[in-house]
């Protein structure tokens, strides 16, 4: 009879951790429904509802790569989620293994390169 307590106190205690962990400033998997490529930084951002927790310009020589990062919350967890601009409009967002993914190598480059900057903004 004693664990019983001891049972229900660890059942409660989980989600609370698991909220805790989710805290801070995140978007939410329905809100990139309103993006479009070609947006600016601004509409974006009004568009989500709050700026980047960080940025990171890319310069890749030939091309210049501003890389934003957000927490997305997917409803389990909480994950780095990227968005890249290219002359101040929005042309790529997605997970890190998303930009490796995709057709055009200097989005990922740039996202790879700009993951340590970002990364300590992503913590907080």
């Amino acid at each position: 009879m004693k664990r019983r307590p001891l049972v229900f106190a660890a059942f409660a205690l989980g989600p609370m951790a698991l909220l805790a962990g989710c805290a801070g400033p995140q978007i939410f998997h329905g809100q990139l429904s309103s993006l479009d490529k070609g947006l600016s930084p601004a509409d974006v951002e009004s568009r989500l509802r709050q700026p980047p927790l960080a940025s990171s310009p890319v310069d890749l020589g030939h091309r210049r790569l501003d890389v934003h990062a957000y927490r997305l919350n997917n409803g389990l967890q909480v994950d780095p989620y990227y968005l890249v601009y290219e002359g101040s409009q929005l042309v790529y967002w997605g997970y890190l293994s998303e930009f490796r993914r995709q057709p055009d190598r200097d989005l990922a480059e740039a996202v790879g390169r700009a993951q340590g900057p970002l990364q300590a903004a992503l913590r907080k």
